[in-house]
């Protein structure tokens, strides 16, 4: 998923800084990377 924001003149946007929702976005990505290869393990024991 993929959030473009306007960004002002200061490097700030709407939620703060840029950069904080770069890391934010990339964060939400690895969290979802890793909780899915989690399931998948979990599962893959069960089968």
């Amino acid at each position: 998923m993929l959030v473009v924001s306007a960004v002002n003149e200061d490097g700030t946007t709407e939620a703060g800084f840029l950069v904080d929702e770069i890391v934010r976005q990339s964060a939400r990505r690895m969290l979802t990377a890793a909780l899915e290869a989690a399931a998948e393990h979990c599962t893959g024991e069960l089968a």
